[in-house]
């Protein structure tokens, strides 16, 4: 008897390319693949991970990009990017994003090297980068802490969770706002302002904050203010803009406009009449907009990256966001290693003034 034909199947193997675009040119097929990962991720719930924030961005430079990463013609995972020049890349809207990084997973046969080559980049500098992205955190050079209120089981809750944790800036601000109320006038909240004069105020007061503290400020950029523009007029189920104001009397005193997605609201851009400072406005708006999320199924209000004592006072949590590069290179990540070498020992000399300068120039360069 001859011996048995031994035959052997050919291995399946998937198809994994990235195709890069314009915002402007996903379909809707790609978009709902979007927002399907988003729908399934925990950690990717932020405003800044919906494709409406890239197409508000993109919708105004023309250096905004998207890698699909499609396997077997099936998108599994969305790259969002700006490509400045010398194929410098940063997140989309640059430092107006505070929430970076990939939608999806890359499969494990496409390295995030070879997705940076097919978009044209040389490196990808990132400063709000989860801990959860893990394809990417061997590039992260440091990590801090991006605060968050958790109201998930209601306002009340929520301010028992402060008391018991001995913070007093709930009963702290309430009792501010009741003498601002005296001393000034009746206080008014609305919580989704169409008021162009609010939204331009804001915008001048907040500019002020950064002139008066010599931080570099976003807003002198128009694209960024068209951006801000723009995403006051998306206003759906899953995304929206939202402009909140308090006034006392008829004296606009705080304002805020930042993003909703779902169940997250974002602290983006607030700023007050620092005539009224000490009645802490800022604080008392903000407590006014928790507590009409909170009505409105918001659940969680995160304050961004930063250690201002409000945000100590007010989170009952915190994301690791960090911050690195990620190169195409050998010879690049060589580079991007000596100048974080360089910047971190630059910061030890004694002209901190002089530096500050300097990095505001940067940035002015950087995000124009």
């Amino acid at each position: 008897m001859g011996a048995a034909s031994l035959i052997v199947q050919p291995r399946m193997t998937s198809h994994v390319q990235p195709i890069v675009l314009t915002p402007g040119q996903l379909t809707f097929e790609q978009i709902a693949a979007w927002k399907d990962i988003l729908a399934t991720d925990s950690s990717l719930q932020s405003p800044f991970y919906f494709p409406e924030y890239t197409q508000a961005v993109g919708s105004v430079r023309d250096d905004v990009y998207v890698a699909v990463i499609e396997e077997d013609d099936t998108p599994v995972a969305f790259f969002p990017y700006q490509r400045g020049s010398a194929g410098l890349g940063l997140p989309v809207g640059g430092k107006l994003n505070d929430f970076q990084g990939i939608i999806g997973t890359i499969p494990d046969t496409l390295s995030i090297q070879s997705i940076l080559k097919e978009c044209g980049l040389y490196s990808w500098a990132y400063d709000h980068l989860p801990d959860t992205q893990t394809d990417l955190m061997h590039s992260c050079s440091r990590v801090s802490a991006s605060p968050y209120i958790d109201f998930s089981d209601g306002w009340k809750a929520y301010q028992d969770n402060r008391a018991q944790a001995h913070s007093s800036i709930i009963r702290e601000t309430k009792r501010k706002e009741r003498k601002l109320a005296r001393d000034v006038g009746s206080v008014r909240f609305a919580f989704q302002s169409e008021d162009d004069q609010v939204f331009e105020q804001l915008l001048e007061w907040k500019s002020a904050q950064r002139r008066n503290t010599n931080t570099f400020d976003v807003l002198q950029m128009d694209w960024a203010r068209k951006v801000l523009e723009n995403l006051r007029t998306v206003q759906t189920d899953q995304f929206r803009g939202c402009l909140s104001a308090m006034y006392a009397g008829d004296k606009l005193i705080a304002a805020h406009f930042g993003l909703i997605s779902n169940t997250v609201m974002h602290l983006w851009f607030p700023a007050y009449n620092v005539d009224f400072s000490s009645y802490s406005p800022g604080v008392c708006l903000m407590l006014n907009m928790l507590e009409e999320a909170d009505a409105r199924g918001i659940t969680r209000f995160d304050l961004g990256k930063g250690d201002e004592r409000f945000k100590q006072r007010l989170s009952n949590g915190a994301t690791n966001v960090c911050q690195g590069a990620i190169t195409s290179s050998t010879f690049a990540n060589y580079c991007n290693s000596f100048y974080g070498m360089a910047r971190d020992g630059v910061k030890q000399l004694p002209f901190r003034g002089l530096l500050r300068s300097s990095k505001r120039w940067f940035d002015t360069w950087m995000y124009r």
